[in-house]
């Protein structure tokens, strides 16, 4: 695994002080804990990942692969994107991290890059009653069918140390809530075509390591019968300009939460 990953999940002690959690269990490397313990005092994680616990490394990437591939609507590229991925990958491990004595214990898998190239971490699959959630706060508009899949995968998904990444869904609302906060009081904003954008239609799924630039959905584009998402600079001021001819990966700008994914999930150099 990423060398990282030791700095990464290092538990307090006496040794490690600043360790940044209280509890660390790699449940992939504890088969011996059984699932009546866990459903006892680790109920975040689900019997699925479990039972991944108990494959070895190669088996736990070939069935993850296979997940992600069933679970996700057929995306040109979509397949040879997910498979460059999992051949980058040396394991994936199941981590349970309890961050204070008393917090509740999370569950992340953690995709480990080979030759120490980075990492990934997943949070736990979203419920339907998230989900249902999710689409209630935002009911004048139908969120994506690709995203909804993902979050179905992890609900909160970054690369490596970030604080944020891909939204939980629990979350969006309140992240979007912050977005207009920071957008307020400002200009609209213009793009090439001469065409304002209202900032109240731009719906952050991820956020850019605890910074202030988002990837949002945008409700008012729809390049290919799915709402697009585009950039946001809370600094700049500034959307993606899809009307400006660059390409898309240039400005940060994509046609489905897809070809998004496709692009967050390149090798970290």
């Amino acid at each position: 695994m990423d060398h990282h990953l030791q700095e990464f999940y290092r538990q307090s002690s006496d040794e490690a002080p600043r360790g940044n959690f209280h509890t660390v269990i790699a449940l992939h490397q504890h088969s011996e804990i059984s699932w009546q313990k866990i459903q006892e005092e680790m109920p975040c994680l689900c019997r699925g990942w479990y039972e991944l616990a108990h494959l070895n490394s190669k088996d736990r990437i070939e069935f993850l692969r296979d997940f992600w591939l069933a679970k996700l609507p057929y995306r040109n590229g979509l397949n040879e994107s997910i498979n460059h991925f999992f051949s980058s990958l040396d394991d994936i491990g199941i981590f349970l991290t309890q961050k204070k004595f008393e917090d509740p214990f999370q569950a992340h898998l953690v995709y480990s890059i080979q030759n120490n190239g980075g990492f990934f971490r997943g949070a736990s699959p979203a419920s339907d009653q998230i989900l249902s959630n999710l689409q209630k706060a935002f009911s004048d508009y139908i969120l994506p069918n690709d995203y909804f899949a993902f979050l179905q995968i992890h609900n909160g998904f970054c690369k490596a140390t970030d604080c944020t990444g891909i939204i939980s869904a629990e979350k969006v609302p309140d992240s979007y809530s912050v977005l207009q906060k920071l957008i307020q009081g400002s200009d609209l904003m213009m793009l090439s075509n001469r065409k304002t954008v209202d900032p109240k239609t731009l719906i952050p799924f991820y956020e850019s390591f605890g910074m202030p630039f988002y990837q949002c959905f945008w409700t008012e584009w729809y390049p290919e019968q799915e709402m697009g998402n585009v950039y946001y600079s809370a600094e700049a001021k500034t959307i993606s300009d899809v009307f400006s001819g660059a390409s898309n990966t240039e400005i940060m700008a994509f046609s489905t939460f897809t070809d998004w994914l496709m692009f967050y999930l390149e090798r970290i150099e």
